[in-house]
């Protein structure tokens, strides 16, 4: 870290989520978010302009009513089924980018509905964080094929690809934050309490949604920038991957038959450039999904737990770890993962469970999970469970069924994709399988 740089710091990463168990999106998941990103506050660092942070963000799910509000404001009349991309564009050559983003978008199967710029307040930010603003804006997508209308996971799969494709050719400084019909990512070089200041989406009370996930920044091997900032598109990591240069070389050396099978070109990178350890996590994570793996699976996957000699290992999660591993190798280090498709919510931690993550789920069912203790204000609540993940652990809640598997219960998963739940939550209707894949 460049001491010049920041002046304070304390700790590693603040991450967590916000969910309501078998409940409708709310206005309380994403106030309660952001009040624990400020309590969170102390995990960042602060840049010796004594303004600019190291990088705060939120990742919801798609605030529908909002969105659709807020694009007809911008003179978009949005369909049923369609993607939502938020952008930063490289300032002096914002239109040039737009430009190429919608023609890209157009010989991809999808049609550029239009852009919305984001109300942004600059002057919140610090000096520095200022000097490298982006433009934000955002940008609506509707497919033109009648069957990705009404085949959410196939939509998913085509934004992914259009996505990689205009990465690979748009003017430099273009980077996508999000872009998907499930979630939306507001994110930036921000303290915890500047980012809903800076974006005033994120105070309106119209901005719903059923979780919510969290990261406070702290800069350790990348110095900050916007598009370096957490939550990525499907990730918030607290840790290090210690085996990243390994990783990334696999990763890389797969490409070609990666590159062959969705269909791409040899100039489109799988693998971000210049990224940290948790941004190239993402795009692996994001690889598997498109390679239909459940979010569970993939994060098994990728941070398997010491399953060789555990008795509690399933044999069915035995052979799927065996499997996997003999074609992908594990991601390791001291990690705590936060993580969505968009249906699914997790939490995960590595075989050694060096860094904490603890959960705490009320009786009208709603779950905490975070790095630390003290995020979340539970007056008035009834507190009818309360523990902390365990090394190698995952836990998988989703939202809108209420289905909820816990970490105790995680290496009796079967392949990653379905668990017997031995204590159903009293607030998830009982059942004998919990659903770990999406909903779509």
């Amino acid at each position: 870290m460049n001491s010049s740089h920041i002046t304070t710091d304390h700790d590693a990463c603040g991450v967590g989520l916000v969910a309501r168990i078998g409940g409708e999106p709310s206005r309380e998941i994403v106030e309660r978010a952001l009040e624990a990103l400020v309590r969170l506050a102390h995990r960042g660092g602060v840049d010796a302009d004594g303004r600019s942070g190291d990088g705060a963000g939120l990742l919801t799910g798609m605030p529908d009513k909002f969105i659709r509000a807020a694009a007809l404001e911008a003179g978009v009349n949005l369909p049923e089924v369609f993607g939502l991309g938020m952008v930063f564009l490289p300032p002096g050559t914002e239109e040039a980018a737009r430009q190429f983003i919608a023609s890209c978008a157009e010989e991809n199967g999808l049609r550029c509905l239009g852009w919305r710029l984001v109300p942004t307040d600059p002057e919140v930010a610090g000096p520095r964080a200022t000097d490298a603003l982006p433009v934000i804006q955002q940008c609506f997508f509707a497919p033109q094929s009648e069957i990705l209308q009404s085949q959410t996971n196939e939509f998913e799969g085509h934004l992914f690809h259009f996505r990689k494709i205009a990465e690979a050719g748009a003017p430099a400084g273009t980077y996508f934050c999000s872009l998907s019909s499930r979630t939306v990512v507001y994110k930036g070089l921000l303290t915890p309490s500047q980012l809903p200041a800076f974006y005033a989406d994120l105070r309106h009370e119209d901005f719903a949604s059923a979780f919510a996930i969290f990261h406070q920044r702290y800069s350790t091997n990348t110095q900050p920038s916007w598009s370096l900032a957490q939550p990525f598109r499907f990730v918030a990591h607290n840790g290090e991957i210690n085996t990243i240069s390994g990783n990334r070389r696999w990763l890389r050396a797969r490409s070609p038959e990666l590159l062959r099978d969705f269909g791409f070109q040899d100039e489109v990178r799988l693998l971000e450039d210049r990224v940290s350890d948790s941004a190239s996590f993402d795009n692996g994570f994001e690889l598997l999904l498109r390679q239909d793996y459940t979010p569970a699976e993939a994060m098994l996957g990728m941070v398997p737990p010491a399953w060789e000699r555990s008795p509690e290992a399933s044999s069915e999660l035995r052979h799927f770890l065996e499997e996997h591993s003999r074609r992908h190798e594990a991601w390791d280090g001291p990690a705590a993962l936060i993580f969505t498709d968009g249906c699914t919510v997790g939490a995960k931690l590595d075989r050694n469970g060096l860094r904490p993550l603890r959960y705490t789920l009320t009786s009208d069912g709603l779950l905490v999970v975070g790095s630390e203790v003290g995020i979340a204000d539970f007056s008035g609540k009834e507190i009818v469970e309360r523990q902390r993940l365990g090394p190698g652990e995952i836990l998988l809640v989703n939202p809108a069924s209420g289905e909820f598997v816990r970490p105790q219960a995680s290496l009796k998963l079967r392949q990653g994709i379905r668990a017997v739940s031995s204590s159903p939550v009293v607030v998830v209707p009982p059942t004998e399988k919990a659903f770990l894949g999406s909903t779509a």
